[in-house]
């Protein structure tokens, strides 16, 4: 499998120094703030070994087998939408890292009132459109494998985001990662309407 697909360890690689990236910040509480500047680092080394790995698994067909209208113009669509939602949601929240919780840049503010990471859903559509774009089994792997990566360090972020911001949590509780929905709400007993007999 690794013979075949060799990019698996360079996305394994990514997802050590994603992982060691958020617990730098984390450690950066107790140990002094020097620590951002590795955690800076090892997120850029993230991002890199990611991206080459994308690369990697591009350039192992090099000529593209031939791909379906039907594959053509959903992964346009795709392509299109997630940039658009990416780009939707780094309007919203603009440039600056998250510091200090302020509830009129996130909870307040579409479109992160309805998800959390419209940033991180738009990039992963864009990935999966590009995927499909491509027709190669090789990209298809890679970018299940980097999105499995990317959610597994997601998962230890929002742990460490959680601790860091306290302020957060109801937030993070309250709204769905990736794709919105609706919760039932439970009536109070007090409030419900008594039964007509």
């Amino acid at each position: 499998m690794l013979a075949s697909y060799p990019f698996l360890l360079i996305i394994i690689g990514g997802w050590l120094a994603g992982c060691s990236a958020v617990l730098f910040r984390r450690a950066a509480r107790t140990l002094g703030p020097w620590l951002e500047v590795p955690a800076l680092a090892a997120a850029a080394c993230a991002a890199a070994a990611f991206g080459w790995a994308i690369y990697w698994a591009w350039d192992l067909s090099p000529v593209p087998p031939p791909i379906t209208l039907i594959a053509s113009v959903s992964g346009w669509a795709l392509t299109l939408a997630g940039g658009m939602l990416a780009g939707w949601g780094l309007r919203a929240r603009g440039w600056k890292p998250r510091r200090a919780w302020r509830p009129e840049r996130d909870e307040l503010r579409q479109p992160y009132r309805t998800i959390r990471r419209p940033i991180v859903l738009g990039l992963s559509t864009v990935l999966i459109g590009l995927a499909i774009l491509s027709g190669r089994p090789a990209v298809w792997l890679c970018a299940f494998a980097v999105l499995l990566a990317w959610n597994l360090i997601l998962e230890l972020w929002d742990w460490e985001q959680r601790h860091r911001l306290p302020a957060c949590r109801d937030y993070m509780r309250r709204t769905a990662r990736y794709l919105p929905f609706r919760r039932r709400r439970r009536r109070d007993p007090a409030v419900a309407p008594k039964a007509q007999s």
